[in-house]
């Protein structure tokens, strides 16, 4: 890589495993959307459906990454622990809601609206992440074209 300065192949190797995580990402998200809507279809109230998934994705968590967990949090500050505590408060509202939703309606309705959540980030990264990352307009454009194409996906199916 010559021409380059120190540490650009390593930030894009990075980003390229970004990417890769978030495909990662999109995949389980389609498929626990499937499971989860065939499950409150079919066998549970949405509410003991999301604390069981939350239970479970503990536990598959906890086996994956138990020896770097420990470590984390011997040394995570009170910060830290009120970003862990929000954030799995924030992620296990959502669920909820998100199991409600799908025995209420379906799945190809319910996972792009939720989907839309991407605004609700864009909008709280820029409230009180700015020192951490930049919106740029191209971002929220292309935020807007993605709510965009869920609203058209529901209003197809209205």
């Amino acid at each position: 890589m010559s021409g380059t300065s120190p540490g650009v192949g390593t930030d894009r190797r990075r980003v390229l495993w970004g990417y890769a995580a978030s495909i990662g990402a999109a995949a389980g998200y389609g498929t626990g959307a499937v499971a989860s809507r065939a499950l409150v279809a079919d066998h549970s109230p949405p509410m003991v459906a999301s604390a069981f998934s939350l239970i479970f994705g503990t536990a598959m968590v906890a086996v994956l990454f138990h020896r770097n967990g420990v470590a984390a949090l011997a040394k995570a500050g009170q910060e830290a622990w009120l970003f862990m505590s929000l954030s799995g408060v924030a992620s296990a509202w959502g669920l909820a809601f998100l199991f409600l939703a799908f025995k209420e309606a379906p799945v190809v309705l319910v996972a792009p609206l939720s989907g839309s959540y991407t605004l609700v980030a864009i909008v709280l990264t820029h409230l009180f992440l700015q020192r951490l990352e930049k919106v740029t307009l191209r971002t929220v454009v292309g935020a807007i074209m993605v709510v965009a194409g869920v609203a058209l996906i529901a209003a197809t199916r209205a």
